[in-house]
């Protein structure tokens, strides 16, 4: 059974959308049909993907003004890519769940999520949580906020290829590298908490601060010059790692 069986049509007088871009990431059939019908009367514009890992080109080349996200997807699953679209964007994010699990619905809020929903809500309540959430966002275009890449005198990221060149070098890094990377760039000079790293790239189930160092030192091993003595992530003893910035 679809969702728009048993939740009925969807009412857009009650919370008009109008020209608001939604990126829909969901691959049940039944409930993204449903989705699709309940928002475009409602006067969104949407793009509908049905893969995780094909979500984060659709945030940049559709640039939405929301997310509304399934957890159980093929590719990265949707607790993976919310963490990632909020590491690099404050675009509200809406989990939309087919469980009512607590503990899940915790993970989510970790990672990210503005807005934790089930699949049996009213299509009436959907659509006034995404008013809501946007309405906290400022009601404004976020995903303008959305960066394409990164560069200064010596790191270079395209946040659309995940690659990295260092000092005109392309760099291969892991996955965990590389969010660790991103995450210290997008918030570059402020001293980021290893927990918080821990939270934002592993998740809120793991409590190993080594388990940061460990990888820190590797992602150090292929991007400093020296990296017994780094230049690029440094170490503010008591706060944490920073990306340091060059000057302009």
């Amino acid at each position: 059974m679809s969702l728009r069986e048993f939740v009925g049509p969807s009412d857009s007088s009650a919370q008009p959308l109008s020209d608001i871009r939604v990126l829909v990431v969901e691959d049940d059939p039944g409930f993204r049909v449903a989705i699709e019908a309940a928002l475009e009367d409602a006067g969104c514009e949407l793009m509908v993907i049905d893969d995780g890992n094909e979500a984060l080109r659709g945030l940049y080349s559709f640039r939405p003004d929301l997310v509304l996200l399934d957890i159980r997807l093929p590719g990265m699953n949707g607790l993976d890519l919310c963490a990632s679209i909020r590491s690099m964007s404050d675009i509200p994010i809406i989990i939309f769940s087919a469980l009512h699990d607590t503990g899940e619905k915790l993970i989510a809020f970790e990672r990210g999520a503005d807005d934790y929903v089930v699949k049996d809500t009213p299509m009436e309540e959907l659509t006034a949580r995404i008013a809501v959430a946007l309405r906290h966002a400022g009601s404004s275009a976020t995903a303008s906020e959305v960066e394409e890449s990164y560069s200064d005198e010596w790191m270079e990221i395209n946040f659309t290829k995940f690659s990295v060149r260092v000092r005109g070098e392309d760099v291969d890094l892991t996955p965990t590298e590389y969010k660790i990377l991103t995450l210290l760039v997008k918030r570059a000079g402020e001293p980021v908490p290893p927990q918080q790293l821990l939270r934002r790239v592993w998740g809120p189930e793991y409590d190993s601060e080594d388990l940061v160092k460990w990888h820190v030192g590797h992602l150090r091993r292929k991007i400093e010059v020296n990296p017994e003595k780094p230049k690029l992530v440094v170490t503010r003893r008591g706060f944490g790692y920073v990306y340091a910035r060059p000057a302009a």
